[in-house]
């Protein structure tokens, strides 16, 4: 295949970055680890005792627990643990599979390590590097953000209460709905206020 494409095999052993093979090495030797000697067992069953028979409640436990767990060790040792406690707590629903996806997968946003470190160092290699606090400003925000609006949402549309969701589904599309019409067709006093406000927000969410 390198000679293809006018490789040696000397040159692609140099551009390998020997010190993140080990590091990822190390990640998942850890992670086994702590699954062999039973710890990521305790996790699961501390987590599976804290049952109850609010649904709600524990859609919220299996999210944040799961995206948390998973930025501090890694997300498939922990989806491999919490599989079996969903599982019998869906009794025949995707609810809480739900739960566990978007947990397993956002929580590893939530901090630079694991497979995040693969991102830094392709951005180093571009001459591109990611400062550690750039990526606490926008990778833990964001994954926040989207836990929140994910654990609100199913708060609210969950099979049990998917009624009362209806309230504030609608008053979130009449308030989206009030500033763009505002935005767009209002005087410029609005426009500028409006603008003001946004710009308050997004400065918020990136700073």
């Amino acid at each position: 295949f390198s000679t293809f494409h006018g490789l040696k095999p000397k040159e692609i052993m140099k551009k390998i970055d020997i010190e993140l093979i080990l590091y990822l090495l190390g990640i998942f030797v850890i992670a086994g680890g702590l699954e062999v000697v039973g710890i990521i067992d305790i996790i699961g069953n501390a987590l599976s005792g804290l049952g109850t028979s609010n649904p709600v409640f524990q859609f919220l436990l299996i999210i944040w627990i799961g995206a948390f767990l998973s930025a501090l060790i890694d997300n498939i040792p922990i989806t491999k643990v919490l599989l079996p406690v969903v599982t019998q707590m869906s009794s025949g629903s995707n609810y809480y599979y739900y739960a566990l996806a978007f947990g397993a997968n956002w929580g590893d946003n939530l901090t630079p390590l694991g497979d995040n470190v693969l991102v830094f160092n392709l951005a180093e290699q571009h001459n591109r590097p990611i400062k550690i606090k750039t990526f606490w400003k926008l990778g833990f925000a964001t994954t926040i953000i989207q836990l929140i609006l994910v654990s609100i949402y199913f708060t609210f549309f969950s099979p049990q209460t998917y009624l009362i969701g209806l309230v504030p589904l609608i008053f979130i599309i009449a308030t989206v709905g009030i500033v763009f019409i505002f935005s767009k067709y209002g005087n410029n006093k609005t426009k500028s206020y409006l603008n003001k406000w946004v710009n308050k927000f997004r400065s918020l969410i990136i700073s």
